[in-house]
């Protein structure tokens, strides 16, 4: 039997009974804006590796034109980026440019509701999933920080429809990219005290994503929140709080959607889910110029309705020339 995993079903973590948005959730990472997310940073170029891990379960999860029935999961999402941040300035703002290239490695096991049997299905990938580019302007003034962003998301991992043979038992059910481009508006702010090292960033934004013309999936607009708190030392260590509120702000459509509306017998696949927990850095600079920034994170979500919910590992390094 063969299966592909896909980086749509592995960014999210843990269970609800019924999920909106195609996949169980957008193109945007929840909780990838936290600490200084409101500063461009200076001019330089910046290469980072952040890996979540995360281990998730759901009830019922429309992809790739199917329905599945107690999907679980297990994956590390290693998400490989370069940021460039140029001296010049447009509009009196700091222009950056970001490449984001996600690697995901997992496992799935599941029953299939269209195959109608009791037979577990698992299997295990790595892949590439859809790149990501990231365009900013940025803005100092004192202690208060501002910026503007937008991320787009390009459909250029792996994807194929689910195609079943139940005399067989065949399935392809998931893959690695989800086929449709998106893009995200953002618009960030942080507070930074040199004195008291006290830091508030607060980032929101909402993603919009293309119809999936191979499934007929058309996700709704996604509006997301996401806040951190901090008290940042001397010796570069900081330490805080982290968080995001998430909500749907329409109806998915499509005969995708309508076939999970259908699977669920509801009338509404609105999604919504918070999440919170601490988070942990520290930065040095070397005699070259050169910078090392590290970051821990753990996040917890609740209230989780159609999407979802769970526990969240992150930790990360970040270079800078």
């Amino acid at each position: 039997m063969r299966v592909r995993l896909s980086a749509a079903v592995l960014l999210v973590v843990a269970a609800t009974p019924a999920l909106a948005t195609e996949g169980g959730t957008g193109h945007y990472l929840l909780g990838s804006r936290d600490a200084l997310s409101g500063i461009v940073p200076p001019p330089g170029t910046y290469v980072s590796t952040d890996f979540v891990y995360l281990n998730a379960s759901v009830d019922l999860l429309s992809i790739g034109g199917v329905v599945l029935a107690n999907a679980s999961t297990e994956a590390l999402v290693t998400k490989l980026s370069m940021t460039r941040s140029f001296r010049e300035k447009i509009l009196g703002g700091r222009l950056m440019v970001s490449v984001t290239q996600p690697v995901v490695t997992g496992s799935l096991t599941f029953d299939s509701i269209v195959l109608g049997s009791n037979r577990r299905v698992k299997d295990s990938q790595t892949g590439l999933g859809d790149t990501t580019i990231t365009t900013g302007l940025g803005w100092d003034e004192g202690m208060n920080h501002f910026s503007l962003q937008t991320s787009y998301f390009l459909p250029l991992g792996f994807f194929e429809p689910a195609r079943i043979n139940v005399a067989t038992l065949d399935l392809q059910a998931l893959s690695f990219g989800k086929n449709r481009f998106g893009f995200t508006p953002v618009i960030a702010y942080t507070f930074l005290s040199p004195k008291t090292g006290r830091e508030l960033s607060v980032a929101t934004g909402v993603s919009f994503s293309a119809r999936n013309n191979a499934t007929d999936y058309q996700t709704a607009p996604e509006w997301h929140l996401e806040a951190a708190a901090l008290q940042r030392l001397p010796s570069g260590l900081a330490f805080g709080l982290a968080g995001y509120a998430y909500a749907q702000l329409g109806e998915d459509s499509g005969k995708g959607a309508a076939q999970l509306r259908a699977a669920l017998g509801a009338q509404s696949l609105k999604a919504r889910v918070f999440g919170i927990g601490p988070l942990a850095s520290w930065q040095t600079k070397f005699s070259n110029g050169t910078s090392l920034t590290l970051k821990a994170k753990y996040t917890h979500e609740f209230e989780a309705r159609r999407r979802m919910s769970g526990d969240v590992v992150q930790i990360g390094a970040a270079l800078g020339f």
